[in-house]
């Protein structure tokens, strides 16, 4: 039995509308704002948060953690909704959580294909999060006012009471879950890190050892020979000099596993297509709306320099511009 006019719940759905889009709105000019000054928010995720084994890792901790929570906490009231057994409610939760997990999977799915082609900071990684919370209260949410013979679908104080709590639960439910998942990635990446640093040896210092994104080997190049490295879809050019000569290097990997790769280094991004090494930049020359990177080598083209990294690139050039000068005196 409706207990609201169909008028009322088309009139509550767009101030929901509206509201969303006012949201969103405001998201946008605070994401603008950010990266006008970079900062922790607009600083870009490490590479390790989004690598997809990670991400399965985490999905997979999520369920049994969820599991676990709905069988021993028993959130929304759930022990009310059928009259069965332990046995019969443990495998009743096991639907209720593999729900729940479809939907993370698939978020995660979507965001690993997302990185892919585009980096994201943290402010926006949070906010993903965020989203699959709301969209997974949403699912819960239906779902106990289907299976509750006391709640019904069109009333309006039904619904919003059931989803405030049930938002409450589900972030309990993921927000543990999802914390130990961060504190244990980011352990094991600095772990692993700090292990390569030490394998590496003093006979390694000033080589850079490239990788695929299978971790195999493919190139290693003296630290001063690396020229710039450019995206080409899913592989990564390098371009590097031998005996005077400009040669390139087509590897499968990552721009981003670049970046981590060279992190330390004179070495840094300052494009999205481009990483250059800036002991071979030249001068730094502003061309139209954007500057652009001239290297000290001849025949090699202009490099251009987003607004995302100029205050980084420009602060290394002034850095490494002594002693630039010093190198092409002598």
């Amino acid at each position: 039995m409706f207990r609201c006019n169909k008028f009322t719940i088309i009139g509550k759905i767009s101030d929901f509308i509206h509201n969303f889009i006012i949201f969103v709105n405001q998201l946008t000019q605070i994401k603008t704002q950010m990266s006008e000054k970079p900062n922790i928010k607009s600083t870009r995720i490490k590479d390790y948060y989004t690598d997809k084994w990670n991400m399965i890792k985490s999905v997979l901790f999520t369920a049994i953690f969820s599991l676990a929570f709905v069988n021993l906490y028993r959130p929304f009231e759930s022990a009310r909704w059928v009259d069965v057994t332990e046995v019969g409610y443990f495998l009743y939760s096991c639907l209720f959580v593999f729900v729940g997990i479809c939907v993370i999977a698939i978020s995660r799915i979507l965001m690993y294909i997302f990185v892919q082609r585009i980096s994201i900071s943290y402010f926006e990684y949070i906010i993903w999060l965020i989203m699959e919370v709301i969209i997974l209260s949403g699912f819960y949410t239906l779902y106990v006012i289907w299976i509750s013979p006391t709640l019904e679908f069109f009333k309006y104080d039904d619904i919003i009471t059931v989803f405030k709590e049930v938002n409450i639960n589900t972030f309990l439910v993921v927000f543990i879950p999802y914390l130990v998942s961060w504190l244990y990635i980011n352990n094991i990446s600095l772990r692993k890190r700090v292990l390569e640093l030490e394998s590496m040896g003093l006979s390694q210092v000033g080589v850079i050892n490239f990788t695929d994104e299978k971790g195999e080997s493919k190139l290693s190049l003296s630290a001063n020979s690396l020229i710039f490295i450019e995206s080409a879809d899913n592989y990564v050019e390098i371009n590097y000099v031998n005996q005077n000569k400009l040669n390139k290097f087509l590897l499968r990997n990552s721009m981003k596993r670049m970046e981590d790769l060279l992190v330390g280094t004179n070495v840094c991004r300052c494009h999205r297509s481009f990483i250059v090494n800036m002991e071979h930049v030249t001068a730094m020359r502003r061309n139209a709306e954007e500057l652009e990177i001239e290297f000290k080598i001849p025949d090699i083209k202009k490099i251009p320099i987003s607004k995302t990294y100029a205050n980084k690139v420009s602060e290394m050039f002034m850095h490494l511009a002594p002693k630039l000068s010093d190198d092409s005196s002598s």
